[in-house]
């Protein structure tokens, strides 16, 4: 004669459509946080920046009557960019200068950084839209801009 627990083991396991349901949220939830944690353990491959590739830097220089409407950046110049400048561009982040540790202004309001996937594509765009994109500089600040290329010569992983 079985026990109950024997008899238990032996039987088919049956689930509600409620318990599976639960069951599944928690699996996703979890992969989901792993794949988080990952990123935010480094997030230098979240860049995927590779030796050899190019970036476009461009600093807005901050000052007591300096403006700049990141949500028009964000929104309306950025999508252009993108839209004129294509697969030209792998990656495009736009960045808020913050208070140094004593309270001072940052020197830079923002900071924006264009990975550039095609090198030639991208100077062809530039070549052809660079006025255009210009023009719209002042609907979103009146600060001086300085912009800079660059080529990744070495990445480090931590």
């Amino acid at each position: 004669m079985k026990n109950n627990e024997q008899e238990a083991a032996d039987r088919p396991a049956t689930h509600d459509r409620r318990s599976v349901l639960l069951g599944a949220g928690t699996v996703a939830a979890a992969g989901a946080a792993t794949t988080l944690v990952a990123a935010l353990a480094n997030p230098a491959s979240a860049a995927e920046s590779t030796v050899g590739q190019q970036c476009m830097t461009i600093v807005y220089e901050n000052g007591p009557d300096v403006r700049f409407d990141f949500n028009y950046y964000e929104t309306t110049h950025m999508p252009l960019i993108m839209r004129l400048y294509g697969d030209s561009i792998s990656r495009f982040e736009l960045r808020r200068g913050l208070p140094g540790a004593d309270g001072t202004p940052p020197r830079y309001i923002a900071t924006i950084s264009i990975w550039i996937a095609d090198p030639a594509a991208f100077d062809a765009a530039a070549a052809e839209h660079q006025a255009g994109i210009r023009a719209d500089v002042s609907k979103f600040t009146n600060a001086e801009l300085i912009a800079q290329r660059d080529t990744v010569v070495g990445i480090a992983n931590g």
